[in-house]
């Protein structure tokens, strides 16, 4: 139970600092990106649609250019979150880290709001994305999706003394279900749990903030994520109500611009490889210990 205080006094604080379902992200945007944030970014699930130049990003080009830029939203443990140092760790930025040591360029990875990880790509500011992005219908409109190179579910979050009482979409007709702004999740929602009323906030931790102070009656999120909140915060459960994926959904991919073929294929490439030789494992068991070590 170390650190459960301060943890939550700080997702306390960082809820304080948004408002209701309708705030921007109070993550801090590197300067290189912030201007070309504001023209690609677009709200909730919907993408900019001027696209950048495939040829830009090519693997030749970012050979030549000697960096790879990845946009990423670090609060996302154990995917990608801040160490004590401010720098982006994780399952999701040792892959980065990778991809860039095998092309033999530096990594330019982005810690930028959740809703503009995608249209930074799209709009040809990044070479890729690795922030947990689920490969869904929506997303492969704007971006070409990579293989998935970690496969998990998803689930409603609740507190324990709830557990028994939310099981079903009919016991949370008109509750409270928060989850992070432009996340598939968003859309899981709206398709399953219609008749419950959606809070959207900027990132999880400010979603299991309210959740504890009892503005919402659930967080919907992926599995990992909510084991690793219930380590560390006491109250917490798994609800019994079902969350189901699309098939060809239920995992992290790596986003790339649109018809950008050649990267698309390298990085599938790569990720076979990585999860034959079972770094993917050793990375993920390396981040859970560190967000753990962290009391996050």
């Amino acid at each position: 139970m170390k650190k459960i205080t301060a943890l939550v006094m700080a997702m306390l604080m960082a809820m304080s600092l948004a408002a209701c379902g309708d705030s921007a992200s109070g993550n801090s945007v590197s300067d290189e990106s912030a201007a070309a944030q504001g023209a690609a970014a677009g709200s909730g699930s919907e993408i900019a649609m001027e696209a950048g130049n495939v040829a830009e990003h090519s693997i030749e080009a970012i050979k030549q250019r000697g960096k790879l830029v990845v946009t990423t939203e670090a609060g996302y443990a154990p995917f990608e979150f801040l160490d004590e140092n401010d720098q982006v760790v994780g399952l999701d930025a040792e892959l980065a880290k990778k991809l860039a040591e095998d092309l033999g360029v530096e990594l330019d990875i982005q810690n930028i709001a959740f809703e503009s990880v995608v249209p930074e790509v799209q709009a040809g500011n990044a070479d890729m994305a690795i922030a947990g992005l689920t490969p869904d219908a929506e997303k492969k409109k704007s971006v070409d999706m990579s293989d998935i190179y970690y496969a998990g579910g998803h689930c409603l979050l609740v507190l324990e003394e709830n557990a028994d009482v939310y099981t079903d979409a009919q016991s949370l007709k008109g509750q409270v279900i928060a989850t992070q702004k432009a996340a598939v999740q968003e859309k899981m929602i709206a398709e399953q749990y219609p008749e419950s009323k959606p809070l959207l906030l900027p990132d999880f931790p400010q979603c299991v903030a309210n959740l504890k102070t009892g503005a919402c009656a659930a967080v919907m999120l992926d599995t990992t994520s909510a084991e690793q909140y219930m380590k560390h915060i006491e109250g917490l459960a798994v609800s019994k109500a079902p969350v189901v994926s699309q098939e060809g959904e239920e995992g992290n991919a790596v986003a790339v611009m649109k018809g950008n073929e050649e990267l698309l294929a390298w990085v599938n490439e790569k990720i076979a490889e990585y999860k034959e030789a079972g770094l993917i494992n050793e990375w993920f068991e390396q981040a859970k210990k560190q967000a753990e070590k962290m009391g996050i």
